[in-house]
């Protein structure tokens, strides 16, 4: 009896030990929704004060191909309010774009369907086949857009193991695309 006793007072007093003790950020979360490492990036914004100006720079000629290109993939100042609802839109698609990787689905209706699903209409969601190595051969996984308010762009990618989320600016001609992943 006194065993008893004595191993429900050390039970006791190794649970009441716990309680009300902070539980780490790691320990506490929840397991990922899908075995794909995720990466995501946003672009730092400020809340704009006062009137903002747009540098407009005019040049005389043509400018080279490689000039243009660097010019076209600037992007423009994103406001607060869109920099918000691209984070939002990040955080929606997310557990669609981890369920689409851990299942193994990289096709493109898929990939839309995970992205549409979140509550984004067709029109605003650009998918592409993952873009061919050097060598030409295409990697299972797709590239995918989704375009919010003025300016405001979620783009990344899916592929075997990982999926890419990334919270930006629209480019100069308005496009969410990013050229290379």
């Amino acid at each position: 009896m006194g065993r008893l006793r004595g191993g429900l007072l050390a039970l006791t007093l190794g649970a009441a030990a716990g309680c009300g003790a902070q539980v780490s950020v790691d320990q506490a979360a929840p397991p990922p929704t899908a075995v794909c490492a995720t990466t995501y990036t946003a672009t730092d914004v400020d809340e704009p004060i006062g009137p903002t100006t747009l540098r407009v720079e005019i040049r005389e000629g043509p400018l080279d191909p490689a000039e243009e290109d660097r010019m076209g993939d600037l992007r423009l100042p994103l406001s607060a309010h869109d920099h918000a609802a691209a984070l939002e839109a990040a955080a929606r698609v997310r557990p669609a774009l981890e369920r689409l990787c851990g299942s193994g689905g990289f096709g493109l209706e898929a990939a839309r369907d995970a992205v549409t699903g979140a509550g984004y209409p067709a029109n605003d969601v650009y998918v592409q086949p993952f873009p061919a190595a050097a060598d030409g051969t295409s990697p299972p996984g797709v590239v995918y857009s989704l375009h919010l308010g003025e300016r405001a762009c979620v783009t990344g990618h899916v592929r075997p193991g990982e999926v890419l989320i990334a919270v930006d600016s629209a480019t100069r001609d308005g496009t969410c695309a990013e050229v290379t992943y």
